[in-house]
């Protein structure tokens, strides 16, 4: 399976802005649909689809239109790039779960993006509004550099900065 990105927009066939009704069903075509809150404490309401290795999490704040997509990608990598899975999660072609972190970062910054890189674990590409995360509870290989995960493990797409520098 192909998962694109494509900021600011969305993760088609997910857009943000996308009304509540038709994000839980475009969000079937990858995997089974539950919708997550809201709650008493946290009035955010998530859309979450689940394959098998991997899952998508729809980001509703005002729990009526898709403000971010996050997918988090698939567990079990060997230390090659290959994770035992289909799944591409790829932005202009390139593979983010597939290409180490210390390679891709600076393949944004060569195409002129700006990178907010002062958290290693969860670095921004500011211009385009994609957050990765290296953060991870399982077994995987790291970076002998700073110890972290070699591979992003999840990428957020929104319409705005988490991070402005």
């Amino acid at each position: 399976m192909e998962i694109r990105l494509n900021p600011p927009d969305g993760i088609p066939p997910v857009f943000i802005g996308m009304p509540f009704e038709e994000a839980v069903k475009a969000a079937e075509v990858w995997g089974d649909v539950r919708v997550l809150g809201p709650t008493s404490l946290d009035p955010t309401v998530k859309i979450q689809a689940v394959n098998d290795g991997f899952d998508v999490l729809l980001i509703l704040r005002d729990q009526k239109t898709v403000n971010a997509v996050d997918v988090s990608g698939p567990d079990g990598d060997d230390g090659d790039g290959d994770d035992g899975t289909d799944l591409r999660v790829l932005y202009d072609g390139v593979d983010v779960f597939r290409t180490p972190a210390r390679q891709l970062l600076p393949m944004f910054a060569d195409r002129g993006h700006r990178i907010d890189d002062t958290d290693p674990e969860s670095p921004v590409v500011l211009d385009l509004t994609i957050a990765f995360s290296r953060w991870t509870s399982q077994d995987v290989p790291v970076d002998p550099e700073d110890g972290l995960p070699l591979y992003f493990t999840a990428a957020l797409v929104s319409n705005e900065n988490p991070r402005t520098p």
